[in-house]
């Protein structure tokens, strides 16, 4: 399958780069990006060509993971439109960058264009729904014209830095800057990889890297008024399990967890949410969603009977005990 991915490219981008990189891990030199995502490649920051500490977030997490690029052939993009040499067109941030949009319209069917809208506000494009798949970060609530999506890791990000749980609950807290103490992505990890619990909140939106950060070094998001957060928001994030958490948490303290049967319960709660999390939660998951989603939408265009849900969820979890 070949995509035309379109972005601004003006610098990091979370929703838009987590994308890119779960196609482009999946499909490889299929996935043709412009305007160039060079901050997604490894060999920009090597001898020093770039400062990775210097992108958003201190380049933590999302960049420079991605092999050499030289392969990629961004060129005579405008011609390659118009005798749709590309299976898809996704328009990775849709509020920031619309390039070829025009010409796109033209001479695809909205079934094999995508809009992807990360942004942490909840306003959404209606305009563009008859012109292709919508897919929206904060969504407030179900609609039948947008698909819910989140924020994802890159599998290689996950248990990069092993630690013994030493703490109940990690040092940062994203309420105070001055624990924000870390310089470099290892230290970073490092204070969740051991801890049993770390701290996350709505910010500008309610998805969050953290979340995800967090989840990844095998430690749980304690996420105080996750109980607010709109069903249709972060759908694969296991809200069930962690929603358990703040219930044990609230209700025992974090004493509880300091003894044998607290301990027991943590780790059955980590193991199920960690499967949850890998499974529905890295790039390439992330990626998975959105082609099955657009291959759905491609089946109902040319079967009109076939009905397509708006909200596309992962299937029910086996519940897991609210009490200890």
């Amino acid at each position: 399958m070949r995509i035309l991915y379109i972005s601004g490219a003006q610098g990091p981008d979370y929703l838009c780069d987590m994308l890119f990189h779960g196609l482009r891990t999946s499909l490889g030199a299929d996935v043709v990006e412009v305007n160039r995502l060079w901050y997604m490649y490894a060999h920009e920051f090597a001898g020093g060509r770039h400062d990775k500490s210097k992108l958003y977030g201190r380049g933590f997490t999302m960049y420079g993971l991605l092999p050499d690029d030289s392969a990629i052939d961004r060129s005579e993009i405008s011609q390659k439109i118009r005798t749709r040499h590309f299976d898809l067109v996704i328009y990775g941030s849709v509020h920031r960058c619309r390039l070829f949009l025009e010409e796109v319209l033209a001479f695809y069917p909205p079934s094999q264009v995508l809009f992807i809208d990360g942004e942490d506000h909840t306003f959404i494009l209606s305009q563009l729904f008859n012109w292709g798949t919508y897919f929206k970060r904060e969504l407030l609530s179900e609609n039948p014209g947008v698909r819910p999506i989140q924020f994802a890791i890159p599998e290689s990000r996950i248990g990069t830095v092993p630690r013994q749980k030493i703490k109940v609950q990690a040092f940062i807290d994203p309420r105070d800057t001055r624990t924000y103490i870390y310089n470099d992505e290892a230290s970073y990890y490092g204070d969740y990889a051991e801890s049993m619990f770390g701290l996350t909140i709505k910010k500008a939106g309610w998805d969050c890297l953290r979340h995800y950060e967090i989840l990844a070094n095998r430690c749980i998001p304690y996420f105080p008024d996750l109980d607010s957060c709109p069903p249709a928001t972060m759908v694969f994030l296991p809200k069930y399990e962690l929603l358990a958490v703040k219930k044990i948490l609230e209700s025992h303290g974090r004493a509880f967890f300091e003894t044998t049967e607290g301990q027991t319960l943590w780790l059955a709660l980590q193991q199920r949410i960690d499967l949850i999390f890998r499974r529905h939660c890295t790039t390439t998951a992330l990626a998975h969603y959105v082609l099955e989603t657009a291959a759905l939408v491609q089946h109902r265009a040319s079967s009109p009977m076939v009905q397509v849900p708006a909200v596309v969820s992962p299937a029910p979890q086996a519940a897991v005990p609210l009490q200890a």
